[in-house]
Order: structure tokens, then sequence, then C-alpha cells
């Protein structure tokens, strides 16, 4: 997909597609090849979404490897969030490239020995996903690079920061590439190559279209086949791209293979034919190879992001229980794989569970309820103009997050950060493009550590040893979550959605095995956190506490192979009762099943009967305090139940008991609406006892 008529970049690339143009940006790459000295130079290649980003890197790698370069392309989404974690998926991506070759039995080798004969191109898709390394990535990865003979390449949608064109040694180096619609020229060349259609719909298209590169495509395509679709359609493919039309471009037969790549990032032959208990053929991986939506590379295929976004919804709409269940399905086929991968290998699958999973933690969490589709853009990194804004955010979450005397670090801390860290602060914008909400999270490494205790020591000395605060950079594996910030005056969302939005896209921090620590003093926060899998102790004194709330340390640690389960346990509730009640171990025989769980409900009105059960549970001796501590559970005293789960559960066995038609009228559901809730309110309540 380009932008010229250029003919000497008109070429047919791997999955059958054309390549027309780019014209300017394929020339700077042929003057770097042309360049005596090949100098250490960073490419941009910035845009909107379907604007050709992918398509203009994969074709520059093509031109790179016929100059006799060696060149990688690396998806920024599964780097990882760590520098060891990139290295790991950099060494191993060099070295399937020279497999091959001899003399190079450490891939990263190769980094060093780069020379005007011996070039390298590091392609990076994605880069927006490494917005919490590009500090380190600035300042230690490419800053250690050879000044001679590597191109760095950085595809994202936002532009970078404005860090890399005012770095005193990089920003003679950084060249920026916007990528633009296509204008009418181009548009008429594009047809002219991609389809023979005839002279009337060729006008129509142009007439119809804006220029935007996947919207073009689509509407050839459609064209092609010969789609008997009216004018205001043409233009809904350009401005309005939507699930039907889509799916009226899928033949009947493809349609299980979109639905799988709708759920998964990417996929390969063997991939979807698994998840769908059939074989793909050849043919069949083929033509969706061909589809104008869908996207070809290392790692098999993968709808256009914005094509995934129309389809999902619309696959929700229309079958959400089915949808459900083949999350399930794909992600039980994914686990073994997970931990039976290699570091580059897991980090993928890891990124493919998240997606499945965090579906089901904006359903069944009321603290995150955003399963609505988002307004908003995806979480993007501060640049230096937000932060005013940053700063009114801050103010108002401090006054009603923290006491006036705790207050004092943030302002300076924040300045720090956005000086030294910028890729530590995410935010989010509304539609008009307005900073709603925030959040922090840092790196926890030696040097990041020093700022840290300096506006921080209580919260570092009750979350660190001092160990891990000395931690070298490059081995850093634990994110500490400082502050989540939100307005209150966005309509349509609560300020706890918006903090809960942004707080599950942070979970994608720890997919590729790591921790997340902070210190909580809302019990609304800690609620959700420990629903979802976070583990919570006291802190060891009171001077973080806020009021009359106690500071609790929380945290989530998915380093030692852990990933996997916890996943499971976040997408199917009943996966943990089926592995409790498989167990052999003493501790597995021990555990409250949900059988368990009803029996001991239903003696809740009889202290005496639940004596039995009490012995189970640490510090509680008898029936009576038995039944003191359920209540205060069930009514909310004690954390650990979301509000629907203490709904459900007081109503079946306390002010309904027996009665399960009042019980179900109570909830206002219908009986067998209420007994599908119950039975996951009684797993999760199991998991707690």
């Amino acid at each position: 997909m380009g932008n010229s008529s250029e003919a000497q970049y008109d070429k047919t690339v791997g999955d059958g597609k054309r390549f027309v143009g780019r014209v300017r940006e394929l020339t700077t790459l042929e003057q770097w090849f042309n360049h005596p000295e090949a100098p250490l130079t960073i490419f941009s290649i910035t845009g909107m979404g379907g604007i050709g980003k992918s398509s203009l890197l994969s074709e520059m790698i093509s031109v790179s490897r016929d100059r006799g370069a060696t060149a990688i392309w690396m998806d920024g989404r599964s780097c990882g969030t760590t520098p060891s974690g990139f290295m790991d998926y950099l060494s191993s991506t060099l070295g399937l490239e020279t497999l091959d070759r001899e003399g190079h039995p450490r891939p990263l080798s190769l980094l060093k020995d780069t020379s005007i004969e011996k070039r390298l191109v590091l392609a990076v898709d994605n880069y927006e996903e490494l917005a919490l390394l590009e500090s380190w990535f600035m300042e230690v990865f490419v800053s250690k690079l050879p000044l001679r003979g590597i191109l760095v390449i950085l595809a994202s949608r936002p532009e970078l920061a404005s860090a890399w064109r005012t770095h005193p040694r990089l920003h003679q180096r950084f060249v920026q590439m916007r990528l633009q619609h296509f204008t009418v020229d181009e548009i008429t060349e594009y047809i002219a190559v991609a389809g023979a259609l005839n002279q009337g719909m060729e006008g129509t298209i142009t007439r119809m279209t804006d220029g935007h590169p996947l919207g073009l495509a689509l509407a050839v395509e459609a064209a092609d086949q010969r789609r008997n679709l009216p004018h205001a359609e043409w233009a809904e493919l350009s401005h309005m791209i939507s699930a039907r039309l889509l799916l009226e471009l899928t033949i009947p037969r493809l349609h299980p293979m979109v639905e799988v790549l709708t759920l998964l990032e990417t996929a390969n032959q063997e991939l979807l034919s698994a998840v769908l208990d059939m074989t793909v053929t050849q043919e069949e991986y083929h033509m969706l190879r061909q589809m104008s939506f869908i996207r070809s590379g290392p790692d098999g295929l993968a709808l256009h992001d914005m094509a995934r976004v129309h389809l999902l919804r619309d696959f929700r709409q229309r079958e959400p229980h089915r949808l459900q269940t083949m999350r399930i399905k794909i992600a039980k086929l994914l686990k073994p794989l997970h931990e039976q991968a290699g570091p580059h290998e897991r980090r993928q699958i890891a990124r493919k569970m998240l997606l499945l999973c965090q579906e089901s933690m904006l359903q069944y969490r009321k603290y995150a309820d955003v399963s609505g589709d988002s307004l908003f853009s995806p979480l993007e990194t501060m640049r230096r103009e937000d932060l005013p804004d940053l700063h009114r955010l801050l103010q108002q979450w401090c006054e009603y997050s923290l006491e006036p005397w705790q207050a004092v670090s943030y302002a300076p801390f924040l300045d720090e950060l956005a000086h030294r860290y910028p890729e530590g602060i995410v935010l989010m914008r509304d539609k008009l493009g307005e900073t709603i909400a925030m959040f922090i999270t840092v790196l926890v490494h030696r040097k990041s550590s020093e700022m840290l205790l300096k506006y921080f020591p209580n919260e570092m000395h009750e979350c660190f040893t001092p160990q891990e605060l000395g931690s070298d950079p490059d081995q850093s594996d634990t994110h500490f979550a400082l502050l989540a910030a939100a307005r209150d005056d966005v309509p349509g969302y609560t300020r706890e959605e918006l903090v809960g939005y942004m707080a599950l896209d942070r979970l994608s921090l720890l997919g590729d095995g790591a921790r997340a620590m902070l210190v909580a003093t809302n019990p609304h926060l800690k609620l959700f956190l420990q629903s979802i899998g976070f583990r919570m102790r006291r802190s060891g004194t009171r001077i973080c506490d806020r009021y009359e709330d106690q500071a609790d340390v929380l945290d989530l640690d998915l380093r030692n192979g852990q990933f996997g389960a916890w996943v499971m346990s976040l997408l199917d509730p009943e996966w943990q009762e089926t592995r409790i009640q498989a167990g052999t171990t003493k501790a597995a025989r021990t555990a409250w099943t949900e059988q368990d769980v009803r029996k001991m409900l239903g003696y809740l009105r009889s202290p005496g009967e639940l004596h039995e059960y009490a012995g189970r549970l640490t510090g509680v001796r008898d029936g009576i305090r038995l039944q003191l501590y359920v209540m205060d559970l069930l009514e909310g005293r004690v954390h650990g139940l979301s509000p629907q789960d203490q709904m459900l559960l007081h109503a079946a066995y306390w002010t309904h008991a027996g009665n399960p038609t009042a019980a179900a009228q109570a909830c206002s559901m219908s009986r067998a609406t209420f007994y599908r809730h119950l039975r996951t309110a009684l797993i999760r309540l199991a998991r707690i006892l």
C-alpha cells in the first residue's frame, strides 16, 4: 500500500498484495544505503490507523535485504516491558535471521560487528507499545549502538516524544516520516495498479473515497469482487468501516477463521486449525492472506486493528455466550504452549492470553465496569505540553486521595518524573483530545529508586528490600504503581470507571513475567485488585494511612510461571474449581470447594451446625464466629466479595433462604440467570475462604 505512481517501487509482496509508492520515504532509505559512511540513523514512521505504516515497514525490510543488509522485523507488542525482556526478544530475532550463517554464535554480537559493508536494519512496528521503555531505549540501547552501519526504524501511531528531536547526540540522526492520505492522483494510480475495474467504477471510488489507504483497499476489493453495493456504502468503506461490510467481503467458509482472528492478535495455519477443530487448508490460508483487512507477518495472520474492533463488537453483540466459550477454548490451548515456550514466544502467547481475559475482567468486576465500547484512544505517553493538564489532574487527585501533609511531594515528583522518565506517565484523552486521566508506574531499579526514595521513602521501604531498590536497570522486573488520577466530569463515565479502565490496560505490563506493587488506602481499590489476584499484606507502620483508611501493600507476582494460571482464573472461574477438585495433596483436599460453600451457607442461620466448618478458617474457633465472619463478607464489612456477589449470596442464603424464586426476584433476575451468577459467586467465595 503506498501513495505514488513511481514504477520503481511498484512491487508484489509475498502475500500477493501490491505495494505502490511512498517514494519520499523509500528514497530516504536508498540515500542511507548510498551514504559512504552509513551513519547511525533513526527513522520515525507515524500516522493514523490504516495509513500503511506496517506495509511501508515491510517494504523497507525487503529493500534492505535486497541491498545486502541484515534486516529484522520486531513487534513492539511482543518486545516485553523490561530492558532484559527487550534484549531477549532482540537476541532471539537476530538468531533466527542468522540461523544459516557461520561466525555468529552470539546473535547480539551483530550489534557490535556492523560496518559500512555489513549493515544492520532494526525495524520495530507498534513502537508505541514500548512507551515504558522509551527513556531506556533512547538513552541506553540506541546510545550504545555503533555510529556506523545501523538503521533503526520505529513505526507508531503517535509521533515520538520531543526528546528525540532535542536529544544532544541523536537529534541530527533522527528522521521523521509522517504518512498522509492519498491524493486524488494517487487514488487513481492505486486503483489502476490494484484491480481491473471498469471506468465507471473507478470514477465512483475516486469520488467517494477520501484517500484513506485501508478504506480504499476495501473499496477496490469490493468492486473487484463485483459486489453490488450502493454508493452510500462506498463512502462508508472509506469513512466508517463496519463489521457488516467486512463480513460482506469475506466468503462464508472463511467466516470461522475471521472469528478466530478477531480474538487472537496473530494466528498461523496450525493455530487456526487447532481452535476450529478442523484443517485450515493452504488454499484457505492463502485466501485470508490476500484480503485487504488481513495482514501477514512472521507470526501468522492478523486483522487490521480497525477491522478487529468492529468485528469484535459485532461478535459480542450477536453471540456473547459463544464468544466467551471460544475465548476459554483458545486460552486452554495457549496455556501449555506458554509454559513450554522460549522467552520470545512466551511473550507473544502471553499477550494473546491477556487479550482474551481482559474483557472478562471488565465484565465481571464492578470497580472496572467499562465493558461498553470505549470512546477513548489507547493510552499514550505524556508529552511536555501535557504537563499543565497533568498538574491539574494531580491536584484534584491529592484532594480526594491524600491528607494535606502527604500531598506536598507529588507536584515536584511529577515534574522530575516527566523530565527523567516520561514513559512512566501514560494518559487518556477524550474524543476532542483533552486529557481526562493519567496513570503513573515506575520501573524500579538502581537509578529510578533514588528518585522514588527522595519523594516517597515510606512507601518504598514498605514495598522493597534494599537489594531490590539497588537492582541493575537491565534486570529490573518490578513496576511500582504510584497513582491513577481521573476527572469526574466526563459524560457517561465515573472517575472510578476511568481509573479501572487504565488499571486493566497497565496489567499488560506483566505479560512477559513481571511484578506489580503498590500501597493502597482506598478500600474499593483493594477489593478490585484482590478480585483479580493481587495479594495484600498489612503495612509495617501506619505512616502511609489516609485518615481512617489503613494503608496496605498489594502485589501481583507473575515472574515464576504463574501467568497462565492467573489468566485462566480470570477468564473461567470454574477452571480454578476444577483444579481444586482434581488435586491430590492435603492442601488440595482441604481447600474449599463450591459444594462445601453451598453446604456451609445452608447452615448460616444455625451456628451450632456451622461449628464443623470453623476449624477450616484460621482464627475462627466456633460456629458463632464463623457466622459473624461470613455475614461480614456478605454485607461488605470485610472486603473480598464484589457487590453483585454479596447481593446474590445474601438473597439466596439469608433474606430469602429456601425460596430461590423470591431470591431471584430480589436480584431482578430470571431464575436461570440467577442460578448461573450464583454459581460463579459461590466459586469466588470458595477462593476467598
